[in-house]
């Protein structure tokens, strides 16, 4: 007996990783699908070079697979130069048409394809924003997103059910904001950024890789979902909760222009501190999903366990 086959489209990074190893438990093969040559992959782990733009003999992998994961793109952590605008696109619709165009020759093509894109859709928009939602933001990178799922489903795939997963900041020990703040919140640097109104969504590491494998034994999948925790908070309660947890009471705060300059120094746009992004997930609740870490209270207590 065959095992069920799992593609991630450049999934060697840090999401990637976490759904490399949240699924071998299971039982299932993982495939990787990499621009790099990857050499010494753990029993069970295939990795396939592809360049992300054009068919090749990787399409083959595809053939038969119980799920696709579309990763690919660029790290939206840097400035949005003119270049990196460019290079931000085309690593993200490139992918996406190429696979569409994979499974429309395939016989037997991928069961379900899930394409990642980002809650950053609404970046900037005031209100609360949940799947129904369509009041989407004119920034880069809501523009960004707005281009990617339109490319995703454009692609008319009969015998592959198609499922956009919206994505949110990942808090994980590992990468990402969490990593980042948890030092600075125990030196006493946790404070509010800004005026600390803006709203932030995110999503345990845990609940996401859950929501994935959820979404793949569901018998009708919704078309859209946000992965987020259900309700987004404003920063400077997001913060609040981060100093507890660390058993820190007081936090330096950020003001604005310090924002900008800090985040000049990083290479990396202030929008993203500054801009509200009030994004909750309402279908997989409706439908039935149960989130392990739905606040941040419970999220940074399991982060920060010894």
């Amino acid at each position: 007996m065959s095992l069920k086959k799992i593609v991630l489209a450049g999934g060697t990074g840090n999401i990637g990783q976490l759904l490399t190893d949240y699924f071998l438990p299971f039982g299932y093969q993982v495939v990787i699908l990499s621009r790099s040559e990857r050499k010494g992959a753990p029993e069970r782990v295939q990795y396939v070079q592809w360049d992300g733009e054009h068919m090749g003999d990787w399409m083959l992998v595809l053939d038969g697979a119980d799920m696709l994961i579309n990763l690919s793109g660029k790290s939206i952590q840097c400035r949005f130069t003119a270049r990196n605008k460019e290079v931000l696109l085309a690593s993200r619709i490139l992918p996406t048409k190429v696979l569409g165009q994979a499974i429309a020759q395939l016989h037997n093509p991928p069961r379900l394809w899930i394409n990642f894109s980002g809650v950053s859709i609404f970046e900037g928009v005031e209100g609360l924003h949940d799947e129904g939602s369509t009041q989407y933001g004119h920034t880069f990178l809501a523009d960004l997103v707005q281009q990617w799922e339109n490319t995703f489903f454009e692609y008319h795939t009969p015998s592959t059910l198609k499922v956009c997963l919206r994505l949110s900041p990942v808090l994980s020990r590992d990468f990402g904001m969490f990593k980042e703040l948890y030092p600075l919140a125990k030196l006493g640097l946790g404070g509010q950024v800004g005026d600390g109104e803006q709203q932030v969504c995110w999503i345990h590491e845990q609940d996401l890789v859950q929501m994935v494998k959820w979404i793949m034994d569901h018998p009708a999948p919704s078309p859209l979902y946000h992965a987020c925790a259900p309700e987004p908070v404003k920063n400077k309660i997001f913060m609040k909760e981060l100093r507890k947890s660390v058993g820190m009471s007081l936090g330096m705060p950020l003001p604005t222009p310090f924002a900008k300059i800090g985040a000049y120094f990083k290479d990396v746009e202030s929008d993203m501190l500054l801009l509200t992004n009030a994004v909750q997930s309402s279908r997989p609740l409706q439908q039935g999903f149960h989130y392990k870490f739905p606040n941040p209270s419970i999220a940074f207590s399991q982060l920060t366990q010894k």
